[in-house]
């Protein structure tokens, strides 16, 4: 098992490019997913780390087991949290340091540390993505909701679907 600490904003920015931003919290959502489906695969975890402009460190629980979220504050940087969390991660577990700043990958340098730039990751993930978006089992794949619940359950929630996609006037309402 692998612990990824990553830094956020800096992989984020690989990911979107030059591209126009109208919402950055949809933009971290869309990258806490995508981690969180590369780590689904697997039993390794992994900790994203966003700058934030907070007077103290803000750690945000996700959905996912695997995958925690924490927001720096106005004396930890990112950086800085992306390094005490290597230095103490390193002693017991495989750790892989996402980030492409220079400094911070010069800090980190650790015999059971892998260091990978943001670009490789970014290029990783997006394999990743791909491989399952093509994938002949892609619609039969054990994450669907309807292979973990009773048939009776789905046919209920299918009936409700339907029902709620009526037009008002065939439900009975206005």
């Amino acid at each position: 098992m692998a612990v990824y600490v990553i830094d956020g904003y800096n992989l984020l920015h690989q990911l979107i490019g030059h591209r126009q931003v109208d919402d950055l919290e949809d933009e971290r959502r869309r990258l806490i997913d995508l981690v969180a489906s590369y780590m689904g695969r697997t039993s390794d975890r992994a900790i994203i780390v966003f700058d934030a402009r907070t007077q103290a460190l803000q750690k945000q629980q996700t959905a996912t087991r695997n995958v925690d979220i924490y927001f720096g504050s106005f004396r930890r940087s990112a950086d800085s949290i992306v390094e005490r969390e290597v230095y103490a991660l390193s002693t017991g577990e495989t750790v892989i340091a996402v980030s492409s700043d220079y400094n911070l990958q010069k800090t980190i340098f650790r015999p059971n540390v892998t260091r990978l730039s943001s670009r490789q990751f970014a290029a990783e993930l997006q394999r990743h993505t791909k491989t399952i978006a093509i994938s002949k089992n892609c619609i039969t794949m054990a994450h669907r909701v309807e292979d973990r619940i009773d048939s009776e359950t789905v046919e209920k929630l299918r009936a409700l679907r339907d029902e709620l996609t009526q037009e008002p006037e065939a439900r009975g309402g206005l």
